[in-house]
């Protein structure tokens, strides 16, 4: 009879599991080492600064006005044109002057007549007057003697007023500046009939220089008010710079444009600020000790800023929430979160996470 073994299938496939089980062993592939990522970073430190936004501007004059002549008349000559400096006194238009001046000549005579009159009336008058206390004259005749006398005398005050006005009229066919000043626009043409008040010239007065702003509408609901100071520097060359104190700004806002005109008196105008220049302005705020960096360091943390800092000993990162204290063109203030000398990431934030190991970018390429 023969015997079954139960067991003698068992070890060869046994022996073949394990032969497997080493072959594999021998395939299988080691953990690869955890992924270091260069970055740019900045070691953090609290800078002693002031904040500035940015503006574009330009010279405009301080006061302008509109010359016009004070009578109508038909314009026979004009003296200037645009760019032409002007003196106070200097005469820059001209109307035509024949019937003021007949006017004058009429006033003139009549104002001759009528002090001629008082001459002749006064002897009678003194003469009246002596002759009245011994009644060699009657009290009719000596009341008209006076009579005549007093008209004769108010003739003459009115002839003389008529005359002065006469002259003034004259006067006002000539178009004179008040002020030094310089000619921005030509209004009218010689040949032109213009009536009083009509403006004629254009006149930038030489007391002073404006620069005119555009502010952003984020920048005057932040406060700015009249009486800020501002810095004027020449968009040409950055070097000629003078201070500014703004004493208009718009209540409402351009329709087009949504910014708000504003006017800064220039304390002292540099001879290359001519009309016209083009400026860069700065609103100057005094800003304490803050931490400023790139705004390509920031990250957020759920709804909040963060940045990442990196550990000097395992030269790992980690994401820390900080605040904003203000947002800047160029860097943001950090108010909390960041202590001096730590180092921050300041490019490649997207691509990191927690506890990664990263490695130092040539220092020399690192910019805060």
């Amino acid at each position: 009879m023969t015997r079954h073994r139960p067991f003698r299938h068992v070890a060869p496939l046994v022996a073949g599991g394990c032969l497997l089980a080493l072959l594999s062993g021998c395939h299988k592939k080691p953990t690869p080492p955890p992924e270091v990522r260069p970055v740019r970073s900045v070691v953090v430190q609290p800078q002693d600064s002031t904040q500035g936004d940015l503006l574009s501007g330009q010279v405009a004059a301080h006061k302008s006005v509109n010359m016009a002549f004070r009578v109508p008349g038909k314009i026979v000559a004009r003296e200037v044109d645009a760019g032409s400096t002007v003196h106070a006194g200097q005469v820059l238009a001209r109307l035509d002057n024949t019937v003021a001046l007949q006017t004058l000549r009429a006033a003139t005579a009549d104002a001759q007549a009528a002090r001629a009159a008082v001459a002749q009336a006064a002897p009678l008058y003194k003469r009246a007057t002596a002759l009245l206390p011994v009644r060699a004259i009657s009290r009719n005749d000596y009341d008209e003697v006076v009579r005549r006398y007093k008209t004769a005398q108010d003739a003459v005050q009115s002839t003389q007023a008529r005359e002065r006005i006469a002259q003034e009229e004259l006067d006002h066919t000539l178009l004179r500046a008040d002020t030094d000043g310089l000619i921005t626009e030509r209004l009218a043409e010689v040949g032109e009939v213009v009536a009083a008040g009509q403006p004629v010239l254009r006149m930038a007065q030489a007391a002073g220089r404006d620069a005119l702003f555009d502010m952003p509408a984020d920048l005057v609901r932040a406060g700015l008010a009249t009486g800020t100071d501002l810095s004027v520097c020449l968009d040409a060359d950055r070097h000629i710079c003078t201070n500014a104190r703004l004493y208009e700004l718009a209540p409402d806002a351009d329709l087009l444009t949504r910014t708000y005109r504003a006017k800064a008196l220039l304390q002292a105008t540099p001879p290359a600020m001519v009309l016209g220049s083009i400026v860069v302005g700065r609103v100057v705020h005094a800003a304490p000790s803050a931490i400023h960096l790139p705004p390509a360091a920031l990250t957020t943390q759920g709804s909040n800023p963060a940045v990442w800092v990196i550990d000097p000993a395992s030269s790992t990162v980690s994401l820390r929430p900080v605040t904003i204290a203000s947002y800047g063109v160029q860097d943001v203030a950090i108010a909390s979160g960041l202590q001096p000398g730590e180092r921050v990431v300041t490019a490649g934030v997207q691509a990191l996470y927690p506890n990664q190991k990263v490695s130092l970018l040539d220092e020399a390429d690192v910019r805060p």
